[in-house]
Order: structure tokens, then sequence, then C-alpha cells
């Protein structure tokens, strides 16, 4: 009988040799799951796995090939890997056991910390490197290590096969919930390669792809409806049509789209087919939206609050909200933790509020899960963890956008990680939404030839003029700056004029060439001395041609090149009055120059009292189209 079973045996060993010499594949498939895994190609995968965005950054390591480096930089950005380790990385190394779970936990983001105690289950739990104890245990306890096994065996290398048991195991342990998120477009709707601008069509084609592998929320963080010709001629209308057929979730508003008015921005709203909320807006003691949505997803119920920065109130015009006030976002919003906890599986703010309130919300308010923020157009390349929620926000004007995951386990939210995408070769757009743009594109092209003014005199925006002396049409400028702002002066830099305006009809395109920049008019307050010191950071190059020479209105002053730069200012009068050194006035400028542009060190962008949203051109021709005259050269400028 024993004879009989070894004779079968063999046979069985004979044929099983035979099949794998006529189909050695299988061999090699056999081969293959037990080869073992180096630690560039886990991270590969891994990124691969979660769908991070790959990139052109650069990474510390030197000893890394051009296809693996993409993925590397794509693991340094999203926190799985530390890229102070050092200059080499060791890609070919195999990845042991504990170093992948590393890898896979760091992946996640957790919220919160794991006891030990499972890890110390395993009989080995003394070979484990002290310096993994925290993520490994959470993989215990998330149930990625077999519990079954008595032995972790930690520096055991990794097979191909291990390799996918480990990254499929992630994928069916774990529920994600993508949300894509875009904030501070400023009405950048169209793509623009120079400026790396995806532009909505590109953002679609985005989303869509993320609803095709995880349920999926799209929101705006504000200031979308005004900024470019594309929607300011349309106000707002094209981003409205172009979000609705995006099937946008959520948006709440920023600052600036409340140029257009209050009255009009609930205009939009009703044009909207998802939810315009803001819990901290108030009109007459009454709210003036919606606080709030609730959004199922995964069988997940999901708050968005939506909170808009208090300091709207001098960051648009206050024409636009006459009788409106911003409550603090913080009180707010652990008013609706109090009301919203019981009945919802997770809270997010989406918040128009800026970096420092929105971390603040995250410290200070138990129960908001993750804040996504707009309005201090900050660069958060993976959700950061803080006291109580995460904080993310995706730079600006469409350079980058969000894509963030609500992980659950279990149907608790263990985790939050996420990336930014940027533009790139492979971004493709969305054909519905670049039809929608297109008729846009159309509309305002034909616009922008259109006849919207006369000038009796050319107006002069020469290079070598504007960065030199006094102009007509610097004069112009700042004159309309002054009267729209009402302020005690007014400056700009000439290197933001760009070409003169023939005498004659004057369409949009040509005010749009001489002032080709998205440069707004805001408000700022200068002592007498600060005043003095921009005057003579203006002509301290001259007589060289200088981006950074001030035309201005509301003073004059004279000075002489012959003295050292820094003391060449010889008198300034404002509005008939000799400069006050200690007395404050009142300056309306542009945004670029409020920032400190052109090495304005006097100026800082945190004492921007009021940003109009307005871009200059907007102002040069609504002051083409006034009755007042064209000033000349009178002299405010003058070379001693």
């Amino acid at each position: 009988m024993n004879g009989c079973k070894q004779m079968l045996a063999l046979m069985l060993a004979v044929i099983l040799g035979l099949s794998g010499l006529f189909n050695p594949s299988i061999v090699e498939a056999g081969q293959n799951q037990n080869q073992h895994v180096d630690k560039g190609e886990f991270i590969k995968q891994l990124v691969d796995t979660l769908g991070i965005d790959l990139q052109d950054g650069e990474i510390p390591f030197t000893n890394v090939d051009a296809e693996l480096k993409p993925y590397l930089e794509a693991a340094i950005r999203t926190n799985i890997l530390d890229d102070t380790t050092g200059s080499s990385f060791g890609p070919n190394e195999k990845v042991t056991r504990e170093q992948a779970y590393v890898f896979l936990i760091r992946s996640l983001n957790l919220r919160d910390s794991y006891s030990i105690d499972s890890l110390k289950a395993f009989r080995d739990f003394k070979a484990i490197n002290n310096e993994y104890h925290q993520e490994l245990s959470a993989a215990a306890e998330l149930g990625l290590i077999p519990s079954s096994q008595p032995n972790f065996q930690p520096k055991k290398p990794v097979t191909q096969r291990e390799l996918e048991v480990m990254l499929s195991t992630y994928e069916t342990n774990f529920e994600f919930v993508s949300v894509i998120h875009s904030n501070d477009l400023h009405g950048r709707i169209m793509y623009n390669e120079t400026n790396q601008e995806l532009g909505l069509a590109k953002i679609s084609e985005l989303a869509n792809q993320a609803r095709s592998k995880n349920p999926t929320l799209l929101i705006d963080l504000g200031d979308t409806f005004h900024g470019t010709n594309y929607v300011n001629f349309n106000k707002g209308l094209a981003a409205v049509e172009a979000m609705n057929e995006m099937e946008y979730d959520a948006m709440v508003p920023g600052n600036h789209d409340f140029n257009y008015g209050q009255d009009y921005l609930l205009e939009l709203k009703d044009k909207l087919d998802f939810p315009l909320v803001s819990a901290n807006i108030l009109k007459d003691d009454n709210p003036f939206l919606e606080g709030y949505t609730i959004i199922e997803k995964h069988g997940k119920e999901i708050a968005l609050v939506g909170l808009t920065a208090t300091d709207t109130a001098v960051k648009t015009n206050p024409a636009g909200i006459e009788g409106i006030t911003f409550l603090d976002e913080v009180t707010v919003a652990k008013q609706l933790v109090a009301e919203l906890e019981n009945e919802v599986d997770v809270i997010v703010a989406i918040s128009h509020s800026g970096l420092d309130t929105d971390v603040n919300i995250a410290n200070e308010v138990n129960g908001i899960d993750v804040i996504f923020g707009g309005h201090s157009h900050d660069t958060i390349e993976t959700p950061i963890k803080y006291t109580h929620g995460y904080v993310t926000q995706a730079n600006e004007y469409g350079k980058a956008l969000g894509h963030t995951n609500l992980i659950f386990h279990n149907d608790n939210l263990i985790g939050v990680n996420g990336f930014l995408y940027r533009d790139h070769a492979d971004k493709t757009d969305d054909p519905s939404i670049t039809a929608i743009l297109d008729k846009y594109k159309k509309e305002v092209d034909q616009e922008l030839n259109e006849v919207i003014a006369t000038t009796n005199v050319r107006l002069d925006g020469e290079r070598a003029d504007v960065r030199t002396k006094e102009t007509n049409l610097g004069n112009l400028i700042t004159d309309a700056m002054l009267a729209e702002l009402g302020t005690d002066i007014a400056v700009t830099n000439g290197g933001g004029i760009r070409a003169s305006i023939q005498q004659g009809e004057v369409t949009r395109n040509d005010v749009f060439t001489t002032l080709p920049f998205d440069n707004t008019l805001v408000r700022t307050t200068l002592t007498g001395d600060e005043i003095l010191a921009a005057l003579e950071h203006s002509v301290r190059l001259y007589p060289a041609e200088n981006g950074g020479f001030l035309h201005v209105s509301g003073l004059s002053f004279s000075f002489d090149p012959a003295r050292p730069a820094g003391e060449r200012v010889v008198e300034v009068v404002v509005n008939g009055e000799p400069l006050n050194s200690e007395k404050s006035y009142s300056v309306a400028t542009n945004n670029f120059t409020a920032a400190g542009g052109d090495g304005f060190e006097m100026f800082n962008v945190d004492k921007i009292e009021f940003d109009s949203g307005e871009l200059l051109s907007t102002t040069l021709i609504n002051a083409l189209q006034s009755d007042k005259v064209i000033p000349g050269v009178e002299g405010r400028i003058v070379v001693k």
C-alpha cells in the first residue's frame, strides 16, 4: 500500500515537472510571487495605489533613477517618506515587513495613536525596532497585520505576493470618501499654460477621475465669481454655468464674491444647483445664507459648515455689504458642532477665513474633523493634523487643486490623507466644460474689441517714460485711484503700465494691453516719514529706467538726482500742504506695491486695510468713460 502511494507521488511530481517545462509562465509566475520587493518598488506601488499626483519636484536622495524619482518625491510630499534621512535612500534594498507597514500607516495620516498591546502579542515583539512601535501598533489594531500568525518577523524581506496582500488588505480594510477642493480661483476659470492655472475644464476631469475610484465630494472655498474678464464681463455667470455642469456639492462665499454686491450674490446663489453656505454672516441680525449642508456619501452623513472671513468687512467694497456683519468663526463653529454632532458622522468646515483662523478652529473646536480652507492663498501639500482637526488649502488661481481623503475603519473616521494636483501635460480637459467655457470666451473676446471710450489726446505709457518721469497716463490712473477710494494720495508703479493708448477710439483690449496685470486697487495708511521713504525709493535709480518709479496723485514732489540715493527728495507737498513727517495719510495703491513689490519695504501686506478687488484696468475704464478732463503733465514730479 505504501509503495502504491510512493509511486503515485512520483508520477504526480513528474507530471507537475513536465507541466512546468511546457508552461514556463507558471513557473515564472510562482518565482515572481516569491521574489523579494525592494524599497523603491514598494513606494512606487503604494503611491500608485493612493493615486498621488506625480510631479517634477526635487528630492534629497542622490542614488535614485529618473523613473523612480517622481514616486519618491510624491511620498516625501505626503509624509510617507522622511526627507531628512540623508542623501541615500537605498531604493534597491529589500524592504522589510516592519518598514513596509510603517510606510502603509504613515500614508493614512492617522488622527489617533493605538495601544501597543496588540503588537506585544507577537512572540518576537522584542525584535521590532523601537522607533516603529507607534506605526506598527496602529497596523496591528487596524487589521493590516494578520493576527493569526504567532510571529511578526519584522526583519523578513517582503515578497511580491506579500506586497499584493498588504495593498489589497489596505484597500479593503478602509473606506475612502474623497474631497476635491478648489479655492481662490479669482475668476481663473480658463486654462492658462503660462501661469500653470488648471482652469475648470481640467479641474472637472480630475474630479471625474476621483469619482470613478471613490465616493467623492466636489467643493469650492470661495473667491470664484470675480477677478478676470472671463467672469467680470458676465458677472460670474460663466463660473456658475460651468460649476453646475461639474456638479459641485457645496461652496462657501469669499470676500470677493461680494464684489458685485450682496443682492447680486443672492441672485447667483439662486442660479447655483448646489448650496452656497456660510454660518457666520448675518444681515440685519438674521442669517444671510444657510449655515451648512449635509451630504450622504458611502453611507456616511457629512456636514459641511460654511465660514466666511470676518475681515470681509474691510476687504470688499463697503457698499456691497451694507447691513451685514460677520461673526467670529471659532464661536460659530462651536455652536454648529453642538447642533450637529449627534446628527452626522463627520463635520467639516468649508472655510474662506484664512490659514490662521483655520488653525485656531482645528486647535480650539472639538468636533470639526477637517477644515478645507481658502482666503490666505496658502499651499498645504497634505492635510496637517492639529489638536482636534486637520487643515488643508490648495494655493490660488487653480495653480493647485486639493484631493483629500476621509478614511474610515469600522465606520469611524481614523485618518485624513491627501495631496495637491498641479498642471502637467498628462492633465486633460472635460470636453463638456470646455464647450461651456469656449462660449463665454468667444463673447468676452468680442467685447475686448468693443470701443468703450474715446480720448482726444495720446496717453503716454511708453516704457522709457513711465519708468523715469511723470506722464499724463500715470496722472490719469492715479487720479482715478484716488477718486475711487477717497484717499489723501494715490501712487502706482510705472512697471505696471505697459503701453500707450493712442488718441481716438479706445477698446477694452487697448486698456488691458496698457494694464495687463491682475493688480487690484487697495487702501493702506502711511506716515509722512514712510511716504518720504517711498518717494526716495522711487527715484533712487534715476535716470535709469525703474519699474518702481511711482506716479502720484494728491501730492507733488521734487528731487535732485545729483544727490546720493536716499537723500534726493527735496520737497513734498500733499494737497497744498507740506508733508508732515508724523502725520498718517490714507493711500490708494495697487496690491503689488502694497505688499512690498519692487522693494517698497515701507509698504506691508499686513497693513492693507481694504482690497477693493477691482482691477486697475477697470478703474481706468471708468475714468475714460467719465466726463472728467484728462490731466496733462502738471509738475507733480519735478527734477531739479
